[in-house]
């Protein structure tokens, strides 16, 4: 199959330090996991070519920014122009879901309206030490029209459908770039209801 064009989508993954996006984000890209994932320093970058359900020829170009508050100053930098970003916190932090929640307000302040948010709950596999309510974050993403979903990226469950789901609300109107690598994942889109800011 000849990847001579593809649609390339900026995306950008949001989220207080230690809450887990630098592992979502290889999870989605690589399958995998690492278990002492060092802090993002600035930000680093991920990709990821596929088709989607109509056999176009799709790249999410990701870019996982750090977490700590000394590099909020540079995070503007790898949003702008951005068609989507998932904010991410820690299900067992209350304190990183409030920072989720300022994430999502200097987005919505900062950035165009078409930009798709979605709003993400990780290390769903330690319901055990749970501090953010489902049902409590789940209502607050739809009083933001935001998409929204709890995973785990130690696990891999729900990683896959965050980036289906996101891509199903993503404009149709992206410049067409050259291919950088062959396709390397085939995913189905979740249907949802349209959530973006």
């Amino acid at each position: 199959m000849s990847f001579s064009s593809v649609t390339s989508y900026k995306i950008v993954l949001l989220g207080d330090s230690g809450v887990g996006k630098s592992s979502i984000g290889l999870r989605y890209t690589r399958g995998e996991y690492n278990d002492f994932q060092e802090s993002t320093i600035g930000a680093s970058f991920l990709t990821k070519t596929f088709e989607n359900n109509d056999g176009k020829k799709c790249r999410f170009e990701i870019w996982d920014t750090a977490g700590q508050e000394r590099y909020h100053s540079l995070a503007p930098m790898y949003y702008r122009g951005a068609k989507g970003c998932v904010v991410v916190y820690d299900v067992t932090s209350s304190h990183s879901f409030e920072k989720a929640k300022s994430w999502v307000n200097e987005l919505q302040q900062s950035c165009n309206s078409d930009m798709v948010i979605s709003l993400v709950g990780n290390k769903s596999d330690r319901l055990y030490a749970r501090d953010v309510n489902y049902e409590m974050a789940q209502e607050y993403a739809r009083s933001q029209e935001l998409l929204f979903a709890e995973v785990s990226a130690k696990t891999g469950q729900g990683v896959n459908e965050v980036f289906d789901t996101l891509l199903t609300h993503l404009p149709e109107d992206i410049i067409q770039k050259p291919a950088i690598k062959p396709a390397t994942d085939i995913y189905s889109s979740v249907g949802v209801k349209k959530k973006c800011c």
